[in-house]
């Protein structure tokens, strides 16, 4: 029985060992640029939740690399999931402030939030077309008038940087 025991004991340092050899020599947590470029094959494939976990995963792994939270922007923008979608945008735009694409796509996620305020008849308008829209068809309610309006107002304003970036909008 002590025989036994010395040999498990011996198995478990070894197994210890080896986990300590594999941390040491680079055995890490994938790059987020990899894990970012699996994304963008899942996207690809078709597979958007297994994507959102891949960019997702390399925002964790470096908040500091911006692409992970764009295209997880971009998954939860195509969900409707605005206000998630926003705060995403928000951090890669203050990692690349001059980025045209991000400005419209940020644009493009507040004019969402509009579209869901303003209901069903402005679901197929954008930009300019939902201000106007919006200004002919205000929301019963105050408070979500006013919601819309500074959401429109921050649409516009990334619209305009988006354009000053050099990207031709619709």
């Amino acid at each position: 029985m002590a025989v036994a025991r010395h040999h498990s004991t011996r198995i478990l340092a070894l197994c210890v060992a080896a986990v300590v050899v594999f941390t040491a020599t680079g055995c890490q947590e994938r790059s987020a640029f990899d894990l970012t470029d699996d994304g963008l094959a899942l996207v690809r494939a078709g597979q958007q939740g297994r994507a959102l976990r891949r960019f997702e995963r390399a925002i964790r792994v470096d908040p500091a690399y911006p692409y992970g939270y764009y295209y997880a922007a971009g998954i939860y923008n195509g969900r409707h999931q605005w206000a998630r979608a926003e705060r995403y945008l928000d951090r890669f735009l203050e990692l690349r402030p001059d980025d045209a694409n991000g400005w419209y796509t940020l644009a493009f996620c507040l004019d969402g939030q509009a579209r869901d305020l303003l209901g069903e008849a402005a679901t197929d308008l954008h930009g300019e077309g939902l201000r106007r829209f919006a200004a002919t068809h205000p929301s019963p309610s105050v408070r979500d008038q006013a919601l819309a309006a500074g959401l429109l107002a921050r649409a516009a304003a990334a619209y305009a940087k988006a354009a000053a970036g050099g990207l031709p909008l619709p």
